[in-house]
């Protein structure tokens, strides 16, 4: 394994690391600015701080030559000692990854890529990438980027890092301390972030060892579907901040005698549509549940498409508005119209109505849920310089709401909503500690533990430490990832495809998870059954478990119980080196 220094060595000599960060008057050279090293493993190597200065020309000749410059010679040579042949191997293993790397195209679109530039999301990503990729003057090289990008992108081979390199004006400098620490400091972020929260599952398992033994094979399994007839139907509803009609589907149980049938919402995520959880509507109404999910045109998958065909504008701080009116709109109409229908008048209770949200949808499950917007705090918070933007990603979308105007109500609770489960809910900047204490209704939020857009410790747990409801869940998920519970039909055309790494093991095998736990819970809290809240155990969890997924559950967390888990992990981490 690398030392620090051997790092910054190693990173200059195969400059992967950085270039893998830029996806954007021509420049004439690409300065390197090298902090002091010193290796003394097991003699001492030092050099002063200096600069490198590569011509451009260089680059592009070994792009299509596959050789090295004077410059990379030079500097190679000077640390060919034997504690070096480690970094001299690395440099020959990768130097033709680096040419394919320097070669290849990008295959995007212009207009989505230059919008996006222009959002406020795009401008932080700009300069926080400008502070390791500098002007020659040694200033933040955030608009030269963007220059660079713009025209690489109408160049006739399109988007490479040579065509980006040639685009920038003048030279341009990397600073290539902070760009390897910031490498190192992502890798370790999210592995030591991970294996805390496995620690805290960990603890989940301990705890349900001292609860009351069950024997669950009497028990009716709740992840088969029920016997209740059910019928699916199709509508359209308004929200008048919309420019259209939404879509909507209603999955509606057979009416059985006089007794009103309780009523879920579920809300899908930014750049999905209303069958992303299909399979948990269609369970829970054949249990009896009458399941209407709304679509929210402006941040499901056609508006995600219509952006990168550079036909939209990325999503603005007025969704996280909307969503949530959505829902109010909706319940609004058909209250209204079922109301007024002598087929289903009375069928339905509107007055105690769950909901279920993934992502954005579980943003908005908790602001009707009674989370009201921190506004003023996320304005702060998003105009810091912290780099905690690159570690949480889904905080440039919540910052989308830093410009909202001060009008906008900041409360959006339906006082209807009596019972919320949030999936990979991103709530961190948008609500903060004081405002997600306001939720007075039981609630589930569900984490998993290869969480990259909304890490679950920022985004569930710090939240979930902060809730005061008396009936309040996290579960938490490992090796789950931000769409191992999101339906994608087999037979559909997906115009944006995710990398299978992204979307981890096969989500259908932690469909029966969500299926089982949303029945129980919606169960035990909409219609009182409280024969169903053994299912919401961690025994239970544990005696359903199966690989690749094992699921665990925690009633209570406080800040005292994480930092156990940090110093678990830290104890084991140490022992492991």
């Amino acid at each position: 394994m690398f030392k620090k220094n051997s790092i910054l060595i190693a990173g200059l000599t195969i400059l992967s690391p950085i270039f893998t960060t830029i996806s954007a008057s021509a420049a004439e050279n690409l300065i390197i600015s090298i902090p002091a090293l010193d290796i003394t493993d097991p003699i001492v190597v030092s050099l002063p701080p200096f600069q490198l200065k590569i011509p451009i020309e260089s680059i592009e000749r070994f792009a299509k030559e596959g050789e090295f410059s004077k410059e990379f010679t030079f500097y190679s040579e000077l640390l060919t000692t034997e504690e070096t042949k480690e970094i001299q191997t690395v440099l020959k293993k990768q130097k033709q990854e680096l040419r394919e790397l320097f070669q290849n195209r990008f295959d995007v679109n212009p207009t989505i890529v230059n919008t996006f530039m222009e959002e406020p999301a795009g401008q932080e990503v700009l300069k926080r990438l400008g502070k390791i990729l500098k002007t020659g003057e040694n200033k933040n090289g955030s608009a030269a980027l963007q220059t660079a990008f713009q025209l690489a992108l109408a160049e006739p081979d399109g988007l490479t890092i040579i065509n980006v390199l040639k685009n920038f004006p003048g030279d341009l400098l990397i600073e290539l301390e902070e760009g390897i620490n910031l490498t190192e400091e992502l890798i370790e972020r999210f592995v030591e972030e991970r294996l805390i929260v496995i620690e805290l599952q960990n603890q989940a398992q301990e705890r349900s060892l001292s609860e009351n033994k069950i024997d669950f094979n009497n028990f009716p399994d709740l992840r088969q579907p029920g016997n209740i007839r059910w019928e699916k139907q199709s509508i359209t509803f308004r929200n008048p901040n919309r420019d259209r009609s939404s879509p909507a589907n209603i999955y509606l149980p057979k009416s059985s005698g006089n007794k009103l049938i309780p009523v879920i919402v579920i809300s899908h995520g930014l750049g999905s549509d209303l069958n992303s959880f299909a399979y948990l509507a269609e369970h829970l109404a054949s249990h009896g549940f009458a399941v209407i999910v709304p679509e929210h045109i402006g941040s499901n998958a056609e508006k995600l498409e219509n952006i990168f065909a550079g036909f939209s504008r990325p999503v603005d701080g007025m969704e996280f508005i909307n969503r949530p009116l959505d829902i109010k709109y909706l319940l609004d109409e058909l209250e209204a119209k079922i109301n007024s229908d002598p087929i289903w008048r009375g069928q339905l209770n509107f007055q105690e109505v769950g909901i279920v949200g993934q992502s954005f949808g579980g943003y908005t499950a908790l602001s009707l849920a009674g989370a009201p917007l921190d506004l003023e705090d996320l304005r702060k918070e998003c105009q810091s310089e912290d780099t905690k933007f690159i570690f949480n990603l889904s905080l440039l979308l919540q910052c989308q709401t830093s410009n909202l105007p001060a009008e906008i109500t900041e409360n959006l609770r339906d006082e209807r909503i009596t019972a919320a489960i949030a999936i990979n809910p991103i709530s961190s900047g948008v609500f903060g500690p004081e405002k997600i204490s306001k939720i007075a209704i039981p609630l589930m939020i569900v984490a998993s533990t290869r969480d990259i857009f909304a890490p679950p410790i920022p985004e569930q747990i710090y939240p979930f430490i902060s809730l005061t409801t008396t009936d309040k869940y996290l579960v938490i998920s490992e090796p789950a990832t931000h769409f191992s519970f999101i339906a994608v039909e087999e037979e559909e055309e997906v115009s944006i495809e995710l990398p299978i790494k992204l979307i981890g093991p096969d989500p259908t095998l932690a469909y029966p998870f969500i299926q089982v736990l949303g029945l129980a819970f919606f169960q035990a809290y909409l219609i009182n059954q409280s024969q169903s809240l053994p299912y919401l155990s961690g025994s239970y969890l544990q005696y359903i478990n199966q690989q690749p997924f094992t699921f665990g559950v925690l009633q209570s967390l406080t800040e005292d119980d994480l930092q156990q888990a940090i110093d678990n992990f830290s104890k084991r981490f140490s022992n492991t080196n």
